[in-house]
């Protein structure tokens, strides 16, 4: 009788033993689970940071190959020469290609159009002649002249692949390459007219900006610049321009771009730039002779045209 009750128990004990063993198994098991998703979780994050962190470094080694926005003040930046402002111009209009033309209407009310209009349409240009739209940016004064005079062959060049590309999306007909205004990639006496617009205050260097310009012009060809100018009268006028350029301007483009150094440097570069006078004594002393001047909106915007 005694055997008879035991053995039940002795079943319901090894019962409970392998319950215990099937559950401690069970145990290792999701422990053994865990261990390997925290590990697997742990090499992921390993992995994420030091991509990220590569990332950084490569980021971090690109900008300081380059001139950075915060290396200068937009001030100090007007005044650099050679690489060091080949490097910040071409940085500068890359990141703000996309929206450059849109920021452009929106900072000079519409002006900039006018102001092509008024500097472009009475060139009389034939058709066939040869023309160089330099630091042509997105391409709007080339399509101008394209519009204007049916005909003509016109190239646009550029020290911006960010403005090429623009340029490039908007107009397939026109031939756009990228160049440097001090070293232009073409042979002498290419050109019947040279054009640059609201450019001349970026270029690395001046006098070498316009020995290469009037080297590519064949003679009697003619050089015309369009620049923004820095208005002397009447003062109330000036004063409302400085204010407008220099504290309005970067609240305006606030919204639309993460950094307004771009804006705040085209304030003081209109601020800084020559005076016509001295702009037309730069040209003479390049040996190109100034043929005619005009100033547009009350001084904001002007125009040269010089022979070689």
């Amino acid at each position: 009788m005694k055997l008879f009750f035991l053995e039940p128990q002795r079943t319901q004990r090894a019962q409970r033993k392998e319950e215990r063993e099937s559950g401690d198994s069970h145990d290792l098991i999701r422990i053994a689970i865990c261990n390997c998703a925290y590990a697997l979780l742990a090499t992921t994050h390993n992995i994420f940071i030091q991509l990220l962190s590569k990332q950084l470094i490569s980021e971090k080694n690109k900008m300081s190959q380059n001139t950075n926005y915060s290396s200068v003040t937009p001030a100090q930046a007007t005044k650099l020469e050679g690489d060091d402002k080949r490097n910040y111009i071409r940085n500068l209009f890359d990141d703000i290609a996309t929206r450059y033309d849109f920021l452009r209407t929106l900072v000079f009310l519409g002006h900039t159009s006018l102001w092509y209009r008024q500097a472009l349409r009475d060139l009389e240009l034939q058709p066939g002649e040869k023309i160089l739209d330099v630091g042509c940016g997105t391409g709007e004064s080339t399509r101008c002249l394209n519009r204007f005079y049916p005909g003509i062959q016109i190239e646009g060049m550029d020290l911006s692949p960010g403005m090429l590309t623009v340029a490039r999306s908007m107009d397939a007909d026109s031939n756009y390459f990228e160049g440097d205004v001090c070293s232009i990639p073409r042979p002498d006496c290419t050109y019947d007219v040279v054009v640059t617009a609201f450019t001349f205050r970026n270029f690395p260097n001046r006098e070498m900006s316009l020995a290469q310009m009037l080297r590519v012009l064949r003679p009697g060809g003619r050089l015309l610049i369009l620049d923004h100018f820095y208005p002397e009268k009447p003062v109330l006028w000036r004063n409302i321009y400085t204010i407008w350029m220099s504290k309005i301007v970067p609240q305006i483009v606030r919204p639309f771009i993460a950094d307004t150094t771009p804006y705040r440097y085209l304030a003081q570069s209109i601020i800084n730039q020559l005076k016509m006078p001295d702009f037309i004594q730069l040209i003479e002393s390049s040996g190109a002779k100034v043929i005619k001047t005009n100033t547009y909106t009350g001084g904001a915007a002007g125009r040269l045209i010089a022979v070689r």
